[in-house]
């Protein structure tokens, strides 16, 4: 603590009071809540007591708004079928062997099963750099798409040569106006879906709204932002009991309910590929069971995988390290609609069961 920084408590919580060469009182709640009054040399306890207790009001609201707007600062694993938003749009990661491609990190669109990352073994190897990718990543796909709609923006202000850029170097606001440097943006925020993303845009040069701004707050509370860590444990995730009270990770729904519009984790009834608006206006959303999607046909059929010097490699369930194979399941089975889960197909034989489990 600063030498002219001292505590004392005021009722249940603890306020900091910091002199300095200033005249006049000030109060301050940090970011984190912390609540501050800076003052004078001169400035007594009594003083911060009293000034903090004429002001509790504003010092609630303060928090209280903090409490709704503070980022979930969520934490990602380096593990195959990660999610990450792209742009609005769920993409899951893959790990794939160096010599699949060049690039540390490649973007498949639009595919079959959804959108995907391809990011090389040697890069996952070392969270730091995976990190550093996966934030360039976004940094230059939000700048992809300056490219095509900052023409657009910069017509509604009054410089239409407006300078738009985002960083990588931003912590802790989404986004800076300088009046003769343009606006700056944070890299996070190209996760989000092409409107909320101009609504901030537009918030922050004080232009007209064009998207509601709880569900932008609500969106950019739940960025990812950076933290990344590597998988910890020695075996596969245990499958959660259905019978538990385990809600979805993403959307907290709880077991025997519908996710909601917007989970990450959820499948599309219809296809069983990642939910993203696949059938508008149709409710085409599952049940979260209780356990990731596919977890219990991999358990069923025995696709497990570890990593591998090439990327992985098929194993049981017991060996060290090993997880779900996703990308098995979605090649060897196919999704009913009827049942809702996936199936091995007849014609795709499982090497590891001489008599699967397939549906008549």
């Amino acid at each position: 603590m600063p030498a002219n920084d001292r505590t004392i408590r005021v009722g249940t919580v603890d306020v900091t009071i910091r002199t300095s060469n200033r005249t006049t009182l000030g109060l301050t709640v940090t970011k984190h809540g912390a609540i501050i009054v800076r003052g004078p040399h001169t400035t007594t306890d009594a003083d911060a007591n009293t000034l903090v207790k004429r002001h509790r009001t504003w010092i609630y609201r303060q928090r209280a708004n903090l409490g709704k707007t503070t980022p979930d600062d969520p934490l990602k694993e380096l593990v195959p079928w990660a999610g990450f938003d792209v742009l609005g749009r769920p993409h899951r990661l893959r790990i794939v062997p160096d010599n699949d491609q060049n690039e540390p990190l490649r973007q498949l669109r639009s595919t079959s099963t959804g959108g995907w990352l391809h990011i090389r073994r040697s890069t996952t190897l070392n969270p730091d750099e995976a990190r550093r990718t996966l934030i360039k990543f976004y940094a230059e796909t939000g700048r992809e798409w300056l490219r095509i709609n900052q023409p657009q923006i910069a017509a509604y202000t009054p410089n239409r040569d407006l300078d738009i850029t985002f960083s990588t170097r931003m912590r802790t606001t989404w986004a800076h106006h300088h009046p003769h440097r343009g606006l700056t943006l944070h890299w996070a925020i190209a996760q989000l879906h092409p409107t909320l993303l101009r609504e901030l845009i537009h918030r922050t040069l004080d232009l007209h709204t064009i998207a509601n701004n709880h569900d932008l707050d609500r969106a950019l509370r739940t960025l990812w932002l950076g933290r990344l860590t590597t998988p910890t444990n020695t075996h596969p995730r245990i499958p959660l009991n259905p019978t538990d009270n385990n809600p979805c990770p993403d959307c907290s729904t709880p077991p025997g309910a519908l996710h909601t519009d917007r989970c990450d984790i959820a499948r599309c009834a219809r296809t069983g590929l990642q939910r993203s608006s696949c059938h508008p206006n149709i409710n085409c959303s599952t049940i979260w069971t209780g356990q990731f999607p596919g977890e219990a046909e991999c358990t069923e059929y025995g696709f497990y995988c570890r990593p591998a010097p090439d990327g992985y490699e098929p194993c049981n369930a017991d060996d060290p390290n090993a997880t779900y194979d996703f990308n098995r399941l979605y090649r060897q089975c196919r999704w009913d609609p009827t049942a809702q889960r996936m199936f091995l197909q007849p014609d795709l034989p499982n090497p590891t069961q001489t008599n699967p489990k397939v549906r008549p």
